[in-house]
């Protein structure tokens, strides 16, 4: 695990940051199936009763494993025969992932958290495809952390969304990168919000790190103290968040940095792969994109 992220050096920063102590926690459930999974000494009945103490939450987790995205022969009507299926991991992913939508998807003062939320899913999606390509041993962990690795932004337009939206005003007119825009607006970074976050709702150091680290992963102090594994998938958020720009350019409310060349660049030197390859990636996200749109409609819902 990587370092806590410095703590913020404007009063208004901090009184953002301690604003989000307003949020609602995360379900129950979410905590205690995260807590079984990682115990490793999960069964099928245990964690399917948890997941039924929250029938919401069931409802929701059913409509995904039943989606186009998982493709389940014939469909399941009851969590503990999607288990078997989609596995404990990707199953506590998937909680934790509805869980988080429900408590940042509304916005207020007219700012569409939608636009947030379907960024974050191309950038998940792009993530999964990098990590077939590439052979990592989780692709459902980077699906999940690229998800979720704006959730700081998201978070932030929950509770400032005027601010948000100059900020990207800001970053369109004046072309500077996301960081810049927020500190001229007088927003927190959101990588810090969003690691804020996952510290308080006890998240994985597997989407706590990329979520705290996407923008900073280049940096050789940051990389140093990372393991390889950890490394690896946060270069590939990282670079998904690079490849999103390709796949859907004009809905993209989050564009890289001025780094995100060098990190996809480096990511595909490291495993054996050219930038030519790229667009294949593209292309296969843009597709994939159809299957995984299930998951917006949990925003709000």
């Amino acid at each position: 695990m990587t370092q806590p992220t410095p703590l913020p050096t404007t009063p208004a920063e901090t009184a953002q940051l301690d604003a989000l102590d307003s949020l609602p926690t995360l379900p129950v459930v979410a905590l205690q199936i995260g807590e079984v999974v990682h115990a490793k000494n999960a069964s099928v009945q245990q964690v399917a009763d948890l997941l039924r103490s929250d029938p919401a939450t069931s409802a929701k987790l059913l409509r995904l494993v039943n989606s186009p995205y998982f493709g389940i022969p014939g469909g399941v009507s009851d969590v503990a025969r999607a288990i078997p299926f989609v596995g404990f991991n990707t199953l506590y992913q998937l909680v934790l992932s509805i869980s988080v939508l429900d408590v940042l998807s509304v916005g207020g003062g007219g700012h569409d958290p939608r636009l947030l939320w379907t960024h974050s899913l191309t950038v998940a999606t792009a993530a999964r495809e990098l990590a077939e390509e590439i052979r990592f041993p989780d692709p459902g962990a980077c699906f999940t952390a690229g998800l979720l690795h704006d959730m700081g932004e998201i978070a932030l337009a929950k509770l400032a969304p005027d601010k948000v939206a100059a900020t990207f005003e800001t970053v369109r007119a004046d072309g500077v990168a996301i960081d810049v825009a927020e500190r001229r607006h007088g927003l927190a970074p959101h990588d810090r919000v969003g690691s804020r976050l996952a510290r308080r709702w006890k998240f994985p150091a597997s989407l706590a790190t990329p979520i705290e680290q996407h923008h900073a992963i280049h940096r050789p102090e940051i990389r140093e103290r990372m393991t390889q594994q950890l490394r690896t998938l946060t270069e590939i958020v990282a670079a998904a968040d690079h490849l999103s720009l390709a796949c859907q350019p004009t809905s993209s409310p989050d564009p890289f940095g001025e780094d995100g060349e060098r990190d996809v660049s480096e990511l595909f030197a490291r495993n054996g792969l050219s930038l030519a390859q790229r667009d294949a990636l593209v292309d296969r996200t843009r597709k994939r994109l159809d299957h995984s749109k299930v998951f917006l409609s949990l925003v709000g819902g």
